[in-house]
């Protein structure tokens, strides 16, 4: 009986340490894609809320997009600009070229053109403070 008591709590630890390590599935390194897009003087409010739900649905509808996060600059606001700014993490270069090469992907860039002044987007790997 002592033995078999021994064996199951054996089992039930390693269950559980197998349970923990496979519940880690964030990556320890992040790629992060920003993307600032400015938009024109006067562009309507609908159009500024339709890229903005574009790129939220990116994120939400694409597996590889690991977190994500947006605002709107205050500064360039402060200078007449109304630029926002979208932040989305990934694993690997591989999954931001994924991401960037899908279908969602192609036709989100055609969305909100007509009231966007310019893009600029930079790429990096997240580095954390010790």
């Amino acid at each position: 009986m002592k033995k078999c008591l021994s064996l199951f709590l054996l089992l039930l630890i390693l269950d559980v340490s197998a349970s923990n390590g496979q519940s880690k599935r964030e990556p320890t390194r992040l790629l992060r894609h920003m993307v600032m897009v400015t938009f024109k003087p006067g562009a309507a409010s609908k159009d500024i809320e339709e890229v903005d739900r574009s790129f939220q649905n990116l994120a939400d509808k694409l597996p590889m997009v690991k977190d994500y996060e947006w605002g709107v600059s205050p500064i360039d606001a402060r200078n007449k600009d109304n630029k926002h700014v979208y932040v989305s993490s990934f694993a690997s270069e591989r999954d931001l070229a994924a991401y960037g090469d899908s279908p969602e992907h192609q036709k989100h860039i055609k969305i909100g053109a007509s009231a966007i002044k310019g893009v600029d987007a930079v790429d990096y790997w997240l580095t954390k403070m010790p």
